[in-house]
């Protein structure tokens, strides 16, 4: 993507937003810890927020509503749950990033809204398309083809949207 970008003649315009959402066990304990934090603000939460408690409440993170954005100021941290092996994984991403010369943010609130996500989450913003500012975006799916029944197959994907590129 980051090539794309350059080639186009875009990559100043671009931010690449990152953030580790750790192994399957680590997320699964997370979110335990953020259903707890949560149950007090059941009834002040959006309702799409309160939609995703039971599907992908880690969802809830990312939700562009005030109101739930100053609740989940307060939530347990994502990064407090990853093992040391995610976060050296993590870390040593980011050094590849800034080795290329990539600018970019952890956002540790960024998700992905598939549960096959792990370990690293992206996104390449941009503040040129107004309210929406993701161009690019995806992560680490290493666990969807055992999942699926297959076996373990180490993978990392994104999906661009077109016009937003255009």
């Amino acid at each position: 993507a980051w090539s794309l970008f350059k080639r186009l003649d875009i990559s100043s315009d671009i931010l690449l937003e990152l953030n580790c959402l750790g192994s399957n066990e680590n997320r699964k304990e997370y979110t335990k810890a953020l259903l707890e934090y949560l149950k007090p603000f059941h009834a002040d939460l959006d309702e799409d927020s309160i939609n995703r408690l039971d599907k992908n409440p880690l969802r809830i993170l990312d939700s562009k509503v005030l109101q739930t954005q100053e609740i989940v100021k307060n939530a347990p941290k994502l990064v407090d749950f990853i093992d040391a092996e995610e976060l050296d994984k993590f870390n040593k991403t980011c050094e590849y990033a800034k080795s290329l010369g990539i600018s970019y943010n952890v956002n540790k609130n960024l998700v992905r809204g598939l549960d096959y996500y792990s370990g690293l989450v992206f996104e390449w913003t941009t503040d040129k398309l107004g309210a929406q500012s993701a161009i690019c975006a995806g992560g680490r799916y290493d666990s969807l083809v055992e999942n699926l029944g297959g076996q373990k197959t180490p993978a990392i994907g994104f999906g661009m949207g077109l016009e937003r590129l255009l």
